[in-house]
């Protein structure tokens, strides 16, 4: 008599979330782990952007296998009836035959895959297939800030703050940011002075109040910039806020989301420099992951760091940036890139470390799994803050990641409201009317 049902979990999916077998199991799933997915696995381990998840589910694997779990089988048998015109060579259509053999047992064998072209096989040879979601972020595309009134007589002139009333400003997460129409002209300097009211200043929530963010923000010679010159710049208010937190020691986590040429990466680097004192070491990296999600990297030449270089890149041209703005930057870059105070190195190695009085960037976090960013977040130490920047538009991995289920989505959407987490969106590309034009319009 054939047993009920069974899934057939790919590689994708392990990668993705190590622990999977746990929850599925949990859910009264019975899984199985075609023997291709366990080599595949093994090939996976020595990867600089997803060896560390693969050898995480290798453990969890052998841990289940050791504990006699009933909830997993690992199928070593392949039947290729019916299916014959497959390509042996390919490895999914190995995880294809592996499931196709099932079906002589299960009256039901589905698929789970994070690799849409896998499902896409899957259903095409007439078995279920399925995304794999157990984390995955609120379906929430608002990128504009909130405009509250408030006028000058309610605001603390001492303190440049005001109260959070609910009912009069609206749902209002705790350090989200709002733009303030005003009578105040938002000079700190001179707060007895009137105005037409207009947008005026910017604001933080915090626990019962708005704090006022100061006008004329700076870090590390970086002030809010709106892009090339036109007849009507607006604001960029999103950079005024995220100048605030970036630089507010209270706050130990940010996540800033937004398409290319918004400054991101920029304001990120530049409030660390201007906070420096605060910390042991800057730590700055990115995901390796290549174009199409193909590895590329054992084509290039060199040892790991120099095999880095293409991917880091972009994080030495912002540094550049910074060094020109002022003569003694370069020297102080310099001085601290010498002395290991900013260090730029493959995320497997941050990984692995537990950070201690650090300030980590965590740059293109767009391409990481939620485990993946579980996983940088829970090696903080005391005293430490964490910066992830992304944009979900430029996901590489789009055959396994899309904007609900991405890392940088999904934290800062679970994360939200914390005391000492952060999230600002950027909508505004400050590269050039060229680039501006690129980002609205292709």
């Amino acid at each position: 008599m054939k047993s009920k049902s069974i899934k057939v979990v790919d590689t994708s999916t392990l990668v993705h979330d190590p622990s999977c077998l746990t929850y599925l199991m949990q859910k009264g799933v019975k899984a199985c782990i075609p023997w291709k997915v366990l080599e595949e696995l093994d090939g996976l381990k020595g990867r600089p952007d997803i060896g560390y998840d693969a050898r995480e589910a290798i453990r969890n694997i052998e841990e289940l296998r050791q504990g006699n779990h009933p909830g997993l089988v690992i199928e070593k048998k392949m039947t290729w009836d019916k299916i014959s015109f497959l390509d042996p060579k390919i490895s999914d259509h190995h995880i294809l035959s592996t499931a196709n053999g099932l079906l002589s047992s299960y009256d039901k064998v589905s698929i789970v895959s994070k690799d849409s072209m896998m499902r896409i096989k899957a259903r095409e040879l007439g078995f279920e297939a399925e995304d794999y979601y157990r984390n995955q972020a609120e379906k929430n595309t608002d990128d504009v800030l909130p405009r509250i009134k408030i006028p000058a007589s309610a605001i603390d002139m001492e303190t440049f703050t005001f109260p959070y009333v609910k009912k009069k400003h609206g749902d209002i997460p705790l350090n989200s940011g709002v733009v303030c129409v005003s009578d105040w002209t938002g000079d700190m300097k001179r707060p007895e002075d009137r105005t037409e009211e207009g947008e005026h200043f910017a604001a933080v929530r915090h626990n019962g109040y708005f704090q006022i963010i100061n006008r004329n923000i700076q870090a590390f010679g970086i002030r809010p910039y709106s892009g090339p010159e036109t007849d009507n710049p607006a604001v960029n208010w999103p950079q005024y806020i995220a100048l605030y937190l970036l630089t507010n020691p209270a706050i130990s986590l940010i996540f800033l989301e937004g398409g290319a040429g918004t400054g991101k990466t920029l304001l990120a680097l530049a409030a660390a420099l201007a906070t420096k004192s605060q910390y042991r070491q800057i730590l700055v990296s990115r995901p390796m992951v290549h174009l199409e999600d193909r590895d590329n990297m054992g084509f290039l030449p060199g040892d790991i760091h120099e095999k880095m270089g293409p991917w880091l890149r972009p994080i030495w041209q912002n540094l550049s940036i910074l060094k020109e703005l002022e003569p003694r930057n370069k020297d102080l870059i310099d001085k601290l890139v010498l002395e290991k105070k900013i260090e730029i190195e493959p995320l497997d190695y941050i990984r692995g470390t537990t950070f201690w009085r650090c300030l980590l960037i965590i740059d293109e976090a767009q391409n990481l799994t939620p485990h993946q960013v579980k996983t940088i977040i829970t090696r903080a130490g005391e005293g430490s803050k964490i910066i992830f920047t992304g944009d979900l538009d430029q996901i590489d991995r789009r055959r396994r990641l899309d904007r609900i289920s991405s890392g940088l989505a999904y934290a800062a959407s679970r994360l939200q409201g914390q005391d000492i987490v952060a999230s600002i969106k950027f909508k505004t590309s400050v590269r050039s009317e060229l680039a501006k034009i690129g980002v609205e319009l292709l």
